[in-house]
């Protein structure tokens, strides 16, 4: 030992014994006291100084980490590793058990005591095992920077465990109960490692050249009395855990001690160094950021070339004034005040500020504030180191837009309405008025699309938008919800109810007519109507969400009352949507409880002899008894459920095929089905029919398939292959309610039909001359194209008679035979009367 180092040495080691003797004594004291808690009426304060404590503790652990990197000498390369490696690890878990504290923002995980617990374990486990390495002078191999990456790989490995699998590891901390056994032990362990350590240590500090050892012996000692801190308190607030957390960073200002104050090497030639990057970063800050420099009372006293370009003030005439200069207004008084509260006090701020340049335009700054301390601890200047982010900023208003309005016609979308309505509701409600929402939707839209193009109808909706506009007061919005769909919301539009509907009437109507007057688009003249529904509000508890859903009941009325009308809603619609849903809810259960059926009704010749049935699907409801399928067929049709039905339908009816072909008498029945939109469009629909027909074994020729017009207008190419490809296993085609729809000719010369079916409403209007007429015309054109016909909805001799006459050859109705099920089904109705 160095005997001029002795009166230091010698000095420390008293410091180091009544370190010591303090921690013991005043643990002693702390464990006496009964258990209180601390910070009751201001809980957040107990966040704060967890956090203000942690935070020194891994300031001490990563200047540790950073000496060990770049000041230790070749000598203590050993140690370096070990420091290294275990404080990178300790620095990752007090920094984890920081952030995930019970009651701290969400950061990298949701807090909560357990977690905290664990990241601390794991903290004072390294920091033991640190120790444990130094004492035993454990050199480890490879380079410093390999042990700093294998470190925060541990702290990533560790992170993932504690995030991850924490629910998986024994319980350390039951809230109201306080700690587990399991913690109180892992604590008592640890405090003993420690004061093991502390003793390992002091014994080999006596030789030491410099009393790091001695440091490091008093820091394991302080740390394991702390622990005992640990061990029994029931909420984290309680004061003896913050009182374990002071033992906490006292045992880190000893490692700060006797890894830095005896750590540091050649102080004048690094601050030599340091003074030549100083210069370098200023160079480089003065290139890159916008610096000024103020006095004490906020007077610029100097400034770069960059503070003169973004704000257009030459140097002259920004030195000698405040920031005032450049103020745009945008930030309200309290901000500034804020500001100066936080810098005046020798605390950095942070932040954007808006400024005015010269020429009147605003710019962003990302702003620092430094304040430089004087001896006294009051700031003698600031200095304001800034980056222009004004791009950053109209980028993000520009995103800000775009996320609230529609793109196409720039009005409002549904979530800034929805916005608006809520501060509608508010000021109606304060005011005693009463507001409106109107729903409004295009009529026969699509068909706009279909023949002038998409282009020609995004440009459709951008008049509709600007009509809408110049339609309405200052004070009322319009939004584009999507598509073809805008709503409309009116303010202080009556203190009354009536007055009120009836403002909301004219306005809506004032639309309507607006709407409804020519648009031109490609040089031609086109009209289109539209349909409203409106609901009135004044109160501040109603949803926006159901005020828009009431508007678009509303509307929906409008449309079934022929289009082009205005509907106000009602509440016997809200009656009507909730019986539809619990309607809904019940058909989504049917199948799996066996309620749904099938019904079968025949198709008979001119004798009367049964050629086949058509599958006709009946809802037996519990309570309801028979549902009508013109309430629920709909009902599946809108909610997707008549995939699952219809793939039910074709099922059963394949079934049942299969079981007809051992009768004799109904072995060459064929069995319609029919088959919906949504469902002929799946793309594995041909493969469906396949495998129902192979699982049933039924004959593929005697399944004839029921198609409707509608479902010709769309993908008529692909339509076409999807029955050729079931033709081709025999499958047969009928087109359903022929006459109702818009089939062309060129339609039906190229689909692959073996039959058309005459709607029921042309054959109850035989006896007129124009419903007969068409049934003639359908004979005749289902001759021509050499496919069979049926008459659907024959409930008289007379209709019979006359289609008789005309040629058709198969009828199907009342006359002969109400839907019935398989079982009542007779094998002939030859002798049935007429």
């Amino acid at each position: 030992m160095d005997p001029s180092r002795a009166p230091d040495i010698a000095r420390s080691r008293r410091v180091a014994a009544l370190t010591c003797a303090m921690a013991v004594l005043l643990m002693l004291l702390a464990a006496s006291l009964p258990p209180f808690a601390l910070f009751e009426q201001r809980p957040q304060d107990h966040l704060s100084v967890h956090l203000l404590l942690e935070t020194f503790s891994v300031l001490v652990a990563l200047m540790v980490v950073a000496m060990a990197l770049h000041t230790l000498d070749a000598a203590d390369e050993g140690m370096a590793r070990v420091l290294v490696f275990g404080f990178v690890v300790v620095a990752g878990m007090d920094m984890l058990h920081a952030l995930v504290y019970d009651g701290m923002p969400s950061l990298l995980a949701d807090g909560s005591t357990p977690k905290a617990i664990f990241f601390w374990l794991c903290g004072r486990a390294f920091e033991v095992l640190t120790m444990l390495l130094f004492a035993a002078r454990v050199s480890l191999p490879g380079g410093r920077r390999c042990w700093l990456l294998s470190g925060v790989a541990a702290v990533l490995a560790l992170f993932l465990v504690g995030t991850y699998a924490i629910d998986r590891l024994p319980a350390t901390f039951v809230p109201g109960l306080g700690v587990t056994e399991f913690k109180a032990r892992l604590e008592y362990l640890l405090c003993a490692a420690n004061l093991a350590l502390a003793l390992w240590l002091f014994v080999g500090s006596r030789s030491e050249p410099r009393p790091r050892g001695l440091w490091f012996a008093t820091s394991c000692f302080v740390m394991g009395i702390g622990e005992l801190a640990f061990t029994s308190y029931q909420a984290p607030s309680e004061f003896l855990n913050v009182f374990g957390h002071l033992y906490k960073v006292a045992a880190y200002a000893f490692i700060y001690r006797a890894t830095f104050l005896y750590g540091v090497r050649e102080p004048y030639a690094r601050l030599e160094e340091s003074l030549r990057e100083l210069g370098e970063l200023k160079s480089v800050l003065d290139a890159h950021a916008i610096v000024a420099f103020t006095d004490a009372r906020g007077i610029i006293t100097r400034v770069n070339e960059k503070s003169c370009a973004v704000s257009q003030y030459t140097r002259s005439e920004l030195i000698g004034n405040s920031f005032r200069l450049v103020n745009s207004g945008h930030h309200p008084r309290t901000f500034f005040r804020e500001l100066w509260r936080t810098i005046s006090r020798g605390e950095v701020w942070s932040g954007e500020i808006c400024n005015r340049a010269k020429d009147g335009s605003l710019y962003w700054l990302q702003t620092t504030i430094v304040p430089c301390l004087g001896k006294d601890g009051v700031p003698e200047q600031y200095i304001a180191i800034r980056a222009d982010i004004t791009r950053r900023k109209q980028a993000e208003a520009a995103a800000q837009r775009l996320a609230l309005h529609d793109v196409l016609t720039g009005l409002p979308n549904r979530s800034l309405v929805a916005e608006r309505l809520t501060q509608a509701l508010q000021r109606a409600a304060r005011r005693g008025s009463h507001g409106a929402v109107l729903h409004i939707d295009l009529d026969h839209f699509k068909e706009v699309n279909d023949t002038l193009g998409h282009a020609q109808g995004d440009e459709l909706l951008r008049q509709v938008a600007g009509r809408m506009l110049r339609a309405l007061r200052q004070i009322d919005s319009v939004a584009r919800l999507g598509g073809d769909e805008f709503l409309v919301m009116l303010e202080d539009i009556g203190p009354d109810r009536d007055s009120a509907m009836a403002h909301a009437g004219d306005s809506g109507e004032k639309i309507r007519l607006a709407l409804a007057q020519p648009y031109q688009l490609l040089g031609q003249q086109l009209g289109i109507t539209a349909s409203v529904g409106v609901v009135l509000f004044n109160q501040s508890d109603e949803q926006p969400d159901e005020l828009i859903r009431q508007a678009e009941m509303a509307l929906y009325r409008a449309k079934g009352a022929g289009r082009d009308q205005l509907c106000f809603f009602d509440p016997s619609l809200q009656a009507e949507v909730t019986a539809r849903a619990q309607l809904l809810r019940d058909l989504r259960l049917a199948q799996e409880r066996g309620e749904l059926l099938l019904f079968y009704q025949p198709v008979v010749d001119a004798r009367r002899r049964i050629l086949g049935v058509e599958a006709l699907l009946r809802w037996q409801h519990p309570q309801r008894g028979l549902v009508s399928p013109a309430l629920f067929i709909p009902l599946a049709e809108q909610s997707g459920l008549i995939l699952s039905i219809g793939q039910w339908v074709l099922d059963s009816a394949c079934r049942q095929l299969a079981a007809w072909a051992d009768e004799p008498r109904r072995r060459e029945w064929t069995v319609a089905v029919n088959v919906s939109a949504r469902q002929f469009a799946q793309g594995d629909f041909v493969c469906r029919v396949e495998q129902a027909l192979r699982h049933s074994g039924a004959s593929a020729d005697r399944l004839r398939l029921e198609l409707t017009e509608s479902m010709l207008h769309d993908n008529l190419e692909t339509t076409i292959g999807k029955m050729e490809l079931l033709r081709r296993l025999g499958v047969r085609f009928a087109l359903d309610d022929f006459g109702t729809g818009y089939s062309s000719l060129n339609y039906l010369k190229r689909l692959p039909l073996d039959q058309l079916k005459i709607d029921k409403s042309f054959v109850e209007g035989v006896q007129s001359s124009s419903d007969a007429a068409i049934a003639r015309t359908i004979l005749t054109l289902a001759d021509s194209l050499g496919v069979g016909v049926v008459a659907e909805g024959v409930e008289t001799a007379a209709q019979m008679a006359f289609l008789l006459e005309n040629g058709c050859a198969a009828f199907q109705g009342y006359l002969f035979s109400r839907p019935v099920p398989a079982e009542a089904l007779p094998d002939s109705l030859a002798l049935a009367p007429a």
